[in-house]
């Protein structure tokens, strides 16, 4: 009984059982996720040859974030959390079967894959900021926030260790459709979570009139608060050219280490190996009033490994470049997204958390296509450099605005 009770003093988010059953089922279902992104990566450089098409893959995926995250997040605020992600993981299990089909019967094209892609993309801008503010609605409240925004973070990265390694494995004995297959098939796991919880499936809001007045309600607060502000400009800067390790890496992989795919998966889950500790170590440790301390040190930390991997040229040494890259790179968006959530009123963090998707992963396809363009003139190791310089950057925004932050 002490042990359990230890236990939950280190996660008391696993206290709630809703969170359980979303976090069970999303462990199984990210690991299908990150097989069908090491697949798909490995797939469009294989066919194409194109380092810039493999950056065009996935602006193609994220640019939806971007034209749609704004009006999702009234939404997300005018119906059920649940049943909106219900929607939005049974259109993405649709989409890991088309993709098996047509990479099974030889059918599959580069520009099959923009399509789909661009079509998960549509689906991922409505279920990103649902799935966000709906956590603080299955742990009851803000006390526990940070630990489940830590946990489901952990899970994410769990996955992120096993996916890509997996996916190395099944593609250089199976083939890359079986990893499609497989991630349609673990979308099974997140749908049967939902449809056992038990909660009021109530809305945020009951009247939503002008969604334009709405958005821009919303991007106001944002202006006004600076720890949302602040934080926001971060993540616009950090995530955007820091974190392009889908697209890097496999040209790493490649073209200076000469390796092949199972070389690749595991460099792809050091990544996560590194985000897992981070996410862990935050769950346990991290203190709402050290958010920022630890937003700050994540983005200092990344940014100055990234600047490392310009001179890696040894298998080893990548992979414990990118452990450290993964561990404060998990450090930096977990609690980014914690300050968020901590300082949104209920009533707007549907809107709140749209922003951050917008922001996050809307601008995505700027940051696929500065690895891509810049990875093909300047070579993949200069990229790394580049990267970190930018990293630095949005370090000190943090720094010199920390006062404020605090």
């Amino acid at each position: 009984m002490k042990l359990k009770s230890k236990f939950y003093d280190y996660f008391p988010a696993l206290t709630h059982r809703n969170f359980r059953l979303f976090l069970s089922g999303q462990i199984i279902s990210l690991i299908g996720t990150w097989m069908q992104n090491a697949a798909l990566s490995w797939l469009v450089y294989s066919l194409t040859e194109d380092k810039f098409k493999l950056g065009l893959m996935n602006a193609v995926q994220f640019t939806p974030l971007f034209l749609f995250s704004l009006y999702s997040g009234v939404i997300v605020e005018k119906y059920s959390k649940r049943k909106l992600i219900i929607f939005t993981q049974s259109l993405q299990l649709i989409a890991a079967t088309l993709l098996f089909i047509l990479v099974y019967f030889k059918l599959i094209k580069y520009e099959h894959i923009l399509i789909i892609m661009f079509g998960v993309g549509m689906v991922q801008a409505l279920d990103n900021p649902a799935r966000q503010s709906f956590v603080v609605e299955m742990v009851e409240g803000r006390k526990h926030l940070l630990n489940a925004i830590a946990l489901n973070s952990a899970t994410f990265n769990a996955a992120r260790l096993v996916g890509p390694s997996v996916a190395g494995w099944i593609m250089s004995g199976l083939g890359e459709q079986w990893c499609f297959f497989l991630n349609a098939v673990s979308f099974v796991a997140v749908l049967a979570g939902l449809f056992m919880m038990r909660m009021e499936d109530k809305p945020t809001r009951t009247e939503v009139k002008n969604h334009t007045k709405d958005i821009v309600e919303g991007i106001k607060y944002i202006g006004k608060t600076p720890k949302l502000l602040y934080t926001f400009i971060a993540v616009a800067i950090i995530p955007t050219f820091t974190m392009n390790f889908n697209i890097l890496i496999p040209i790493l992989t490649r073209d200076v280490l000469g390796l092949e795919e199972a070389a690749y998966g595991t460099l792809l889950s050091a990544v996560g190996l590194g985000a897992l500790v981070g996410a862990l170590s935050v769950a346990a440790k991290a203190k709402k009033e050290r958010a920022v301390i630890y937003q700050m040190t994540g983005a200092f930390g990344l940014s100055l490994f990234l600047l490392l991997m310009r001179f890696v040229r040894n298998y080893y040494l990548a992979l414990g470049l990118l452990v450290l890259c993964g561990f404060f790179m998990i450090m930096f968006n977990t609690t980014s997204n914690s300050v968020l959530q901590f300082n949104s009123p209920d009533t707007m963090r549907g809107r709140i958390m749209s922003v951050y998707t917008l922001v996050f992963g809307g601008l995505t396809p700027i940051g696929s296509l500065y690895a891509g363009s810049i990875s093909k003139k300047f070579g993949v190791d200069n990229t790394f450099m580049i990267s970190g310089l930018i990293g630095f950057t949005g370090f000190m925004i943090l720094f010199l605005r920390r006062r404020e932050l605090k």
